[in-house]
């Protein structure tokens, strides 16, 4: 009876063993399992992103940018050149000219002289609009230059213009001109082309055929008048251009 009450209990002893050793493991599996779970389950990833700032990335290249870019060949420079624009008829063919001829200056701002109308040395920039006239008077872009053989060098200015400015009244006197009156242009490179008057024209202010060949070396200088015949009415709706040719001498 007594071995096998101690059997007994030897027997139970073993079992509770088992059962200690199989919890134990199992606590460790969970414990273990635990420590591989949430932001830590995966360090190789995390390893890569920056630390304390925003990961980076590539701006995008717009159509704008990619213009921009030199081409790499002969090909890309005249697949380019084609869809760029380009002024047409006699102003593709003087612009050609001026970018060829070997007297042309590299700056085109010029200085506009007319001694019947009391001024000189006008300051003469690139384009027509207020930011230009305001320096004196404005080239119409894709008008000619008086260093390209055959062109119409086309300069507008105002009537009023604005006070303490170079644009001061500077076309105001423009209708007092005669044929033969001279009208002088210097180019950055000191040059100085040397015109005398020849037409007159009053156009719709939307009429720009004014603005192309003449078929001789031409300054055209253009402002504004009230209406047709009216010349000296100060505003304010400037219905009509009124241009003065001249030709080369």
């Amino acid at each position: 009876m007594r071995r096998l009450f101690s059997t007994g209990l030897g027997r139970l002893g073993l079992y509770l063993l088992a059962v200690v050793a199989v919890f134990s493991l199992g606590a460790l599996a969970l414990a273990g399992a635990g420590r591989l779970s949430g932001a830590d389950a995966q360090p190789a990833e995390r390893a890569i992103q920056p630390i304390g700032a925003k990961e980076a990335t590539p701006e995008p290249i717009s159509e704008s940018a990619a213009d921009k870019t030199e081409p790499d060949n002969k090909a890309d420079q005249i697949s380019r050149a084609a869809k760029e624009p380009t002024p047409t008829g006699a102003s593709a063919s003087a612009s050609a000219s001026a970018s060829a001829s070997a007297s042309a200056p590299a700056d085109t701002t010029m200085s506009l002289t007319v001694p019947a109308m009391g001024i000189s040395d006008i300051p003469v920039v690139e384009g027509t609009g207020e930011a230009s006239l305001s320096q004196g008077v404005g080239h119409y872009i894709g008008s000619g230059y008086p260093w390209v053989p055959g062109s119409n060098t086309y300069i507008a200015g105002h009537r009023l213009g604005y006070p303490g400015t170079a644009s001061d009244h500077v076309f105001w006197n423009l209708p007092n001109l005669a044929v033969g009156d001279r009208i002088y242009l210097t180019d950055s490179n000191g040059t100085t082309y040397t015109y005398a008057v020849s037409d007159f024209l009053e156009v719709p202010i939307n009429d720009l055929s004014v603005t192309g060949p003449t078929g001789s070396d031409t300054v055209s200088l253009q402002t504004c008048i009230e209406d047709y015949g009216d010349y000296w009415t100060p505003g304010p709706n400037w219905n009509v251009r009124y241009v003065v040719r001249a030709n080369r001498v």
